[in-house]
């Protein structure tokens, strides 16, 4: 079985992190998709690229089982640690990623897709769900990332950019970027699909980061993890730390919010 494109494996080492340093995704991720698809503790979810079960354990209660499925082993044992801690246990955790996608699969009321998306070929990932998705199902894309347009770059944010790109190089991270072009957008791909009735959310909620949150949610990305910066942590962790501090002392830093999105469509 192939385990994914380089792409997707990227966050191969980043499990630990991932769950304990990233935002969860806020109670109304739940509200949104059980009106909007009328789900009622019956069928099947397919969660692709499900990393540690960000999404799939929080709503699996929705569901009569769920399949979450991702390339990296570390997020598979991560989230299945996770579910068992919570007690859910209708998931079956799957190593595989959208190249594995065929009707071998099985028949599903809803695919999720969290942050994962823009890693995948979305029009091919699309063209492929849809023939998985029976009657009155759908797909949903999530995120809890940086607003669009970006926002202003705040002063502890450059200062732990300018320790990252010392140690890693001019590397490109999510939000110092311009805006993606409009047929860029996760909205364009979907209707661009043979899915229909898209139906779009978002909302802003605030967040505080300490240093140490700040490093754990940095290790948690594909492109600072530990296995990138190798014997070098330790001393990337330091100087960091430093920047940080010499920003805001208290090592608390608020005035930031992320964005929760939702981007609903049907198969049929």
């Amino acid at each position: 079985m192939s385990i994914g494109t380089d792409a997707e494996r990227e966050y191969q080492g980043a499990a630990h992190y991932y769950s304990r340093y990233r935002p969860p995704y806020p109670a109304v991720m739940v509200k949104i998709l059980r009106e909007t698809f009328q789900l009622d503790g019956t069928g099947t979810l397919l969660d692709l690229g499900t990393g540690p079960g960000s999404i799939a354990i929080p709503i699996a209660h929705l569901f009569e089982r769920v399949v979450a499925m991702d390339p990296e082993p570390d997020m598979l044992e991560e989230g299945s640690s996770l579910a068992r801690r919570a007690g859910v246990g209708n998931i079956d955790w799957e190593l595989g990623s959208s190249e594995e996608l065929s009707p071998a699969l099985g028949r599903f009321r809803l695919v999720t897709m969290g942050e994962s998306f823009h890693r995948m070929d979305r029009r091919r990932t699309l063209e492929a769900l849809y023939d998985l998705l029976g009657a009155g199902g759908g797909v949903a894309i999530m995120g809890r990332g940086v607003p669009l347009p970006i926002p202003p770059m705040t002063p502890w944010r450059a200062a732990a950019c300018g320790v990252v790109r010392n140690y890693l190089g001019e590397i490109a991270m999510p939000w110092d970027g311009p805006s993606p072009a409009p047929e860029q957008l996760h909205e364009a791909y979907l209707r661009g699909s043979r899915f229909t009735g898209l139906i779009e959310h978002a909302e802003l909620f605030a967040l505080q980061w300490t240093v140490e949150s700040i490093i754990g949610n940095l290790y948690s990305m594909s492109f600072c993890n530990r296995r990138l910066l190798g014997d070098r942590a330790t001393a990337f962790e330091r100087d960091l730390r430093r920047a940080l501090l010499a920003i805001e002392p208290s090592g608390i830093f608020r005035g930031e919010s992320q964005q929760f999105f939702a981007l609903m469509a049907f198969a049929r």
